[in-house]
């Protein structure tokens, strides 16, 4: 094993484990690490929140998103939205940042943890986090519908962790 491939290696192992922490605080998103070989290299990233799809014209809520995260082997080096980030199901999500398979994340760094992705997504898919110009969407006419809503905005509000309660006395 490289210099590169331990580095890599660990931070693979990194976010697995902080990215099942989050899994184990959240109500919101379950993760299934994939192996290639002995390393989880990917997630599978199941979002239970609202969101919207659009279908025949119409533009309804929705519960449950799938999205796929992969750090390769120049996860480290490089950010490629289109190599990192892929929406998996369903393919009518409706979002200015999100034109199936493609998620714009926006200005992400190389090795950006995964519990930050995680939770870029979900503002992403929850309506948090909307690009309203129509110039930097992937998704031109979500954008404009996005302007023409925007009261509607967060579909979902509830926090992608748990809130710790407060014990008394």
């Amino acid at each position: 094993m490289t210099h590169h491939d331990s580095v890599l290696a660990a931070f693979r192992q990194h976010q697995l484990e902080n990215g099942m922490a989050l899994d184990a605080a959240s109500d919101r998103v379950h993760l299934t690490p994939v192996r290639y070989g002995a390393e989880v290299c990917a997630f599978l990233a199941d979002f239970h929140c609202k969101g919207l799809v659009e279908r025949d014209g119409v533009i309804t809520e929705y519960q449950n998103f799938l999205v796929g995260i992969n750090f390769d082997d120049n996860y480290l080096h490089r950010f490629d939205t289109a190599r990192v980030l892929t929406v998996c199901h369903p393919m009518a999500i409706f979002h200015p940042n999100i034109k199936p398979p493609f998620i714009c994340a926006g200005s992400m760094q190389p090795g950006t943890p995964l519990v930050d992705l995680l939770y870029q997504v979900y503002e992403i898919i929850t309506y948090q986090n909307v690009e309203m110009r129509e110039s930097h969407a992937l998704n031109p006419a979500a954008c404009a519908w996005a302007r023409r809503n925007q009261a509607r905005f967060p579909i979902d509000r509830r926090p992608l962790r748990r809130r710790r309660c407060q014990r008394e006395g």
